[in-house]
């Protein structure tokens, strides 16, 4: 056998034992929750959860059920009725979770977890200080006196065996991931500095259905060169499209303040949130609804949908920004961002982006171009042209379930990323925590492969050296393996 032959095969194996196994679900949005009976304080977390999870009816391999896969044993202990019953009844989902939370809370505190809250946590290049919802979406790790939970608390140490799951996932990415939200409803104070809207260190995502839903669509996505398909170079928005079209109403989704709204080119609004940490832009509108100074609410109709600037391609193009503070405390985890200067709210498409591990040698920016996708209400189908484009494959785009990504209310810390981290391996169990031989989906390693076997490979052998220089430097290595493998089957291939 030849020698690239023979890596092949050797890498082949690597990477299939690496990807997950199961299928990613949708999960629940805020709003579907609290239409079934989620207390609206928690809306956010719950969905946080169940975006890790799975939807009303999922069932994963091991027989979890539910938007908050509850387990054999605890299906039993939190619902009385047969396990078809509870697939079909979301509101019974939501009264079992909530007890299942209030539990879980005592298990954190009868262990003596709560010590953990107020500290600082950083793994895989993401940082946060440890709250409440932390504690709670950790306790998917087990919430027992031998749980991941309780190593962690005993060792303080994210790479360790123990605080891992049968997938080698640490219970710190749960930490990290769960930080900020509130959950008063079931601790039943308000802690400080959580003001009850997502997560506090990584944004706002749009509080409603900004358009109509009927046949929405997503027709060109964040961050790719469009040059020879649509306009010339990057797109810095995400394009959206529906059976309405032009005149449906176009809402703000978030509370804030008009700080442009532009009756020339191409009719744009853009809202900045009450926070000052964020910016929504709505452009190509067939009207303008709103003037410069005024405050606006999640229904507040900002424009109509049109194609003011975009010749006769009647569509909404969204773009999101992160303040510069915001993105840059964020490091390595912001992704791949486009600085704005004083005054731009474009940004320039002739820029290929700034890496999240690259700001600290830039010069800091106001505001930070960031993918919308993770940012929206709800998850929305790409077009069918969009997912088979040869063009964005080769520049790594990917969205193997056809959706956009999971709304966390964070930039997606990977550009290349098929999808964020989800545990597919069953939330609830008897003992509290995870099933040891679970998976952990993650992003899509396959797509490094087809990248660097594409046109474009020799941009992406350099990425992918780069990539793999700095996963070797750190003491992460271990948890970060998929991705190597993954770069380095895609440099074999492109060997070839």
């Amino acid at each position: 056998m030849k020698l690239k032959h023979l890596l092949h095969a050797t890498v082949a194996l690597w990477v299939s034992l690496a990807l997950p196994h199961s299928p990613a679900s949708a999960g629940v949005p805020p709003a579907e929750l609290i239409q079934y009976g989620m207390p609206p304080s928690l809306a956010q977390f719950a969905a946080n959860i169940s975006a890790s999870e799975g939807d009303w009816t999922s069932v994963n391999w091991a027989g979890c059920v539910g938007a908050f896969q509850f387990c054999s044993g605890t299906l039993e202990q939190y619902y009385h009725g047969t396990r078809e019953q509870f697939l079909n009844d979301p509101r019974a989902q939501v009264q079992a979770h909530l007890s299942y939370l209030a539990d879980e809370w005592a298990l954190v505190q009868r262990h003596g977890y709560s010590e953990l809250i107020g500290q600082q946590v950083c793994y895989n290049g993401r940082c946060a200080t440890i709250t409440a919802s932390s504690l709670l979406k950790a306790c998917q790790f087990g919430c027992g006196p031998d749980g991941k939970l309780a190593n962690f608390l005993n060792l303080s140490d994210c790479d360790h065996p123990k605080v891992r799951d049968g997938n080698n996932y640490s219970v710190c990415n749960y930490l990290i991931s769960g930080a900020g939200y509130d959950v008063s409803h079931i601790i039943g104070e308000q802690e400080n500095g959580i003001e009850g809207i997502g997560s506090i260190a990584a944004g706002m995502c749009l509080q409603i259905p900004i358009m109509s839903q009927a046949g929405e669509k997503a027709t060109s996505p964040f961050g790719v060169d469009r040059t020879g398909r649509a306009s010339v170079g990057y797109h810095l928005g995400l394009d959206l499209i529906n059976s309405v079209g032009r005149g449906d109403s176009i809402y703000a989704g978030v509370p804030g303040r008009v700080i442009v709204a532009r009756n020339s080119g191409m009719n744009d609004v853009f809202v900045e949130t009450s926070d000052g940490k964020m910016r929504f832009g709505y452009l190509h509108g067939d009207s303008i609804n709103v003037r410069v100074g005024d405050e606006v609410q999640n229904n507040t109709q900002v424009i109509t949908m049109g194609s003011a600037g975009s010749g006769e391609a009647v569509h909404l193009h969204l773009y999101t920004a992160l303040s510069g503070d915001l993105v840059r405390s964020l490091g390595e985890a912001a992704g791949v961002v486009w600085p704005l200067a004083d005054g731009d709210f474009r940004g320039d498409k002739r820029s290929g982006g700034l890496s999240g591990a690259g700001l600290a040698e830039s010069a800091p920016s106001p505001f930070y171009m960031v993918n919308p996708e993770t940012y929206l209400h709800h998850r929305v189908p790409f077009a069918q042209d969009v997912l088979n484009s040869e063009q964005y494959r080769r520049q790594g785009f990917s969205r193997p379930d056809g959706m956009t990504l999971e709304p966390t209310c964070a930039p997606p810390p990977e550009f290349f990323a098929g999808g964020s981290l989800r545990s597919t391996n069953g939330g609830s169990t008897v003992n509290g925590g995870m099933a040891a031989t679970g998976q952990a989906a993650g992003s899509n390693p396959q797509t490094l492969v087809n990248m660097a076997a594409s046109d474009g490979r020799d941009a992406i052998i350099q990425r992918g050296l780069s990539s793999i220089g700095e996963t070797t430097r750190t003491r992460n290595y271990g948890q970060s393996r998929r991705s190597a493998a993954s770069v380095w089957a895609g440099l074999i291939f492109a060997w070839e």
